[in-house]
């Protein structure tokens, strides 16, 4: 069941007070952008539930998170909230897209498992998206499943962005904000891990 809201909610992929709809899901009460369709909130309707008997874990599996970024305080801030929240039991940090395309080529010759690759849109040598680009190609020649790429940048999610996401889906966006002050950079950052951890291992 779908409505609009007539409040609104900050949206990290605008950057913006957004009007928003919520709908219900998997069981989940969901929030999202009335314009871009990015996730603001998510409820878990069965958690009022009685806990189900605890069964035993198997070992973790070694897996990978790949942040890439020009700016060294950037990527050291995502290094180090995707280590304490333990997103993937490997963090490797690169400074442009051609470091984290050799990487990437690498792991996947290894058949390394990769969670996610946070790159940035405008940086030296080769840019975001033409890293993504090649990335689904090199995923394709080792007929591999895709990489969830998240794309962090203080550009705006305009139509064209939009578009080459789709192109390269499983692809969001989330806007790390222009403005200088490093604690403001860190909430952005705390808030684009807690959007990762939702979406892509929380419901696992």
């Amino acid at each position: 069941m779908l409505k609009m809201g007539d409040e609104t909610k900050y949206c990290l992929c605008c950057g913006d007070q957004v009007p928003f709809n919520t709908f219900k899901r998997n069981e989940r009460l969901e929030v999202t952008c009335a314009y871009c369709g990015f996730t603001l909130d998510i409820q878990n309707l069965w958690e009022s539930k009685k806990p189900e008997t605890v069964q035993k874990q198997p070992a973790p599996t070694e897996s990978y998170a790949l942040v890439t970024d020009d700016s060294h305080y950037t990527r050291k801030i995502i290094e180090d909230l995707l280590r304490a929240r333990k997103f993937s039991s490997q963090v490797m940090a690169f400074q442009n897209g051609l470091e984290l395309i050799a990487a990437y080529s690498k792991l996947l010759n290894e058949k390394k498992i990769i969670d996610i690759a946070i790159i940035d849109l405008n940086m030296p040598v080769m840019d975001g998206l033409t890293a993504a680009r090649l990335m689904r190609s090199l995923e394709s020649q080792n007929d591999t499943k895709k990489t969830p790429i998240m794309f962090f940048s203080a550009e705006k999610a305009d139509d064209n962005l939009r578009r080459q996401m789709e192109n390269l889906e499983p692809a969001n966006y989330v806007n790390k904000g222009s403005d200088p002050d490093p604690d403001k950079l860190a909430s952005r950052v705390e808030s684009l891990i807690g959007y990762l951890m939702e979406k892509y291992k929380q419901k696992k």
